[in-house]
């Protein structure tokens, strides 16, 4: 009689054996080690699509991966270790992604101290999955939680962009995972109560609340703490906020950096002006003097650049392209004041108010091909768009729902969408759309998901510098097939639009 155990050895056994047969099948498919994020950023477009080839051609050979990904699971599930090498193999250089994926996973089922060294090792590579893979074994290793994640979050880790990264996915596992009709999932069960067992975490959530890059994960922490372990935290944490003295502003001469402006330091007074926030009622009234100034020249600019874009057959219309003020932004300016409890910041503000509404995206002739001499990378060089404030108002709606019950430090920051991202405007399904973080005190507010990180009227002055792509100059992309010649029509198409952006 063969008891379970045995049983268990001899189905592994099979299995093993079967899944290397099937490997046997397809020996020519190369090899896609493992990078790490630090070197992949350092990889030219030529480098960065070979590689990811690599993974295209080897899926499209390899007809059965499926089966060999589902076998690779059952082996994780009997927990079968003779295994482990062949999946730590393929977990590090296959190149069907599916393969290494239940490799991974079938890893992490065994359990052996090799399986989870490989891994933990992941956790600063490009790939996210390596990343989330990592912080889960982390988390699951012997001792405490903050003692095996912790270090995620010192100073020197979070002043990288890998280091963030892995610090955002193990805040991930602090709240849930996702949301069905039968009720909330997470990653890790028993970390439901991680902030209520452990002051550590709680203080660091806190702590995090505003952080540009982490600051949502670590609200959504708090948000599904218990109310009574996080509430007082977040009283203690405004509070001693709110006590903290902020910098007064200099003394400013009414009039001086609007004479500044007008005698051609464009920008100078910007540059200035944007250091001081809070602005008290002297600044605020120098910078929306200075914003409508900026913005006039802003409105003719644009005017310019539309004209030349058309005459030069960029399929948009001046009445799309530039349409004016809405009617009801002064009401709509108003209204936003109120949800917020500041002003809209000037630069914002007076863009709407002289400029309205810009939008140089192609939309209604995404499904037909580019005009003649127009160069189709163009969709995915990102023209300049300011969507009008009533079309962002679902922002203001959706923060408002989303902020009725929740502590004021848990809600964030409303995040009103300027606009699309560069992919969504050349239809391809691709991130979050640029916005702005109001409330927002000072005269310039940044440019949030944008990739330059730019101030409002920086922003502008790129797209413009640029003919109105900002991405003009960055289109030898690997992810999207462009290469040399295609970069050339575009930089030559752009030499023959005939504008020339003056100060603002």
């Amino acid at each position: 009689m063969i008891d379970s155990a045995d049983s268990g050895e001899i189905d592994g056994a099979r299995l093993l054996d079967s899944v290397r047969e099937a490997f046997l099948g397809y020996p020519d498919l190369g090899s896609r080690p493992r990078v790490r994020a630090d070197r992949w950023n350092g990889l030219s477009a030529v480098e960065k699509s070979a590689y990811l080839n690599v993974g295209i051609t080897a899926i499209r050979r390899y007809t059965g991966y499926r089966a060999a990904a589902d076998q690779l699971r059952t082996l994780g599930q009997l927990r079968y270790e003779p295994a482990v090498d062949m999946l730590i193999g393929l977990r590090e250089e296959y190149p069907v992604e599916p393969i290494r994926t239940a490799a991974a996973h079938a890893l992490f089922s065994i359990g052996t101290s090799e399986a989870r060294d490989v891994l933990r090792a992941g956790i600063d590579d490009c790939e996210h999955f390596d990343r989330f893979m990592a912080v889960k074994t982390m988390f699951t290793d012997g001792g405490t939680p903050w003692d095996n994640v912790g270090w995620l979050f010192s100073g020197h880790r979070l002043s990288t962009a890998d280091g963030l990264a892995a610090a955002d996915q193990a805040l991930r596992f602090l709240s849930p995972s996702s949301f069905s009709r039968t009720g909330d999932s997470w990653f890790l069960d028993e970390h439901r109560d991680l902030l209520s067992g452990d002051r550590r975490w709680l203080d660091l959530c806190v702590g995090l609340r505003d952080h540009d890059h982490l600051g949502l994960s670590a609200r959504q922490a708090l948000e599904y703490g218990d109310p009574a372990v996080t509430g007082p935290a977040l009283d203690a944490a405004a509070a001693a906020r709110a006590a903290h003295p902020r910098p007064r502003a200099p003394r400013l001469a009414a009039g001086s950096l609007v004479e500044r402006y007008q005698s051609g330091d464009c920008r100078g007074v910007w540059r200035d002006l944007r250091v001081v926030d809070p602005l008290d009622d002297t600044w605020r009234a120098e910078a929306e003097q200075l914003a409508a100034l900026t913005m006039q020249r802003v409105r003719r600019n644009a005017e310019r650049l539309v004209t030349a874009l058309i005459d030069r057959g960029w399929p948009v219309t001046a009445e799309k392209a530039l349409p004016g003020p809405a009617p009801d932004i002064e009401q709509r300016l108003q209204q936003l004041e109120r949800v917020t409890g500041t002003a809209v910041p000037p630069a914002l503000a007076a863009f709407w108010r002289v400029v309205g509404p810009m939008d140089l995206v192609r939309r209604e002739l995404w499904d037909a091909p580019f005009p003649d001499g127009a160069p189709e990378p163009l969709a995915t060089a990102d023209p300049l768009e300011v969507i009008d404030l009533s079309d962002a108002w679902f922002d203001v709606e959706e923060w408002q729902d989303k902020s009725a019950g929740l502590h004021p430090e848990i809600a964030g920051p409303l995040e009103l969408t300027i606009s699309a991202d560069y992919l969504h405007k050349a239809n391809i399904s691709g991130g979050a759309p640029y916005c702005i973080w109001l409330p927002c005190t000072g005269a310039d507010p940044l440019v949030r998901a944008e990739e330059h990180a730019l101030s409002f009227t920086d922003y502008l002055r790129l797209a413009f510098e640029s003919k109105g792509f900002t991405r003009a100059g960055q289109q030898e992309r690997a992810d999207h097939g462009i290469g040399h010649d295609q970069q050339a029509d575009v930089i030559g198409w752009l030499a023959s639009v005939e504008y020339e952006e003056r100060c603002f």
